[in-house]
């Protein structure tokens, strides 16, 4: 079993339900949830976009990132390099339960 530990307090993450995971530009951090609510007051979240990838809205736009990335890739090859940058939220979401979220319960 795999110790997930907080960016903000660097305590472990023990239970789902507390875990709040972002990305910032291309990775993926891992957070209490009211360490979370501290980090969104600071100069982090204006530059880099620390949106919380896990829970439903997560899923959803994971969900609706990959519909959009197939129907550009069977629409045209043009269109297939939007759908690979329609691809990067579904593999994030994908890598964040991989590499976090599947350790916990």
């Amino acid at each position: 079993m795999k110790n997930i530990y907080c960016e903000k307090c660097s305590a472990e993450i023990t239970d789902k339900s507390n875990l709040v995971i972002t990305t910032y530009f291309l990775f993926v951090r891992a957070y209490h949830d009211r360490c979370y609510s501290k980090s969104l007051k600071g100069w982090e979240t204006v530059f880099g976009g620390n949106e919380p990838i896990n829970g439903t809205s997560g899923n959803v736009k994971a969900i609706l990132g990959f519909v959009l990335a197939m129907i550009l890739f069977l629409t045209s090859s043009l269109y297939s390099l939007i759908g690979i940058v329609a691809l990067y939220l579904p593999l994030m979401r994908l890598y964040a339960w991989y590499s976090i979220e599947r350790y916990l319960e």
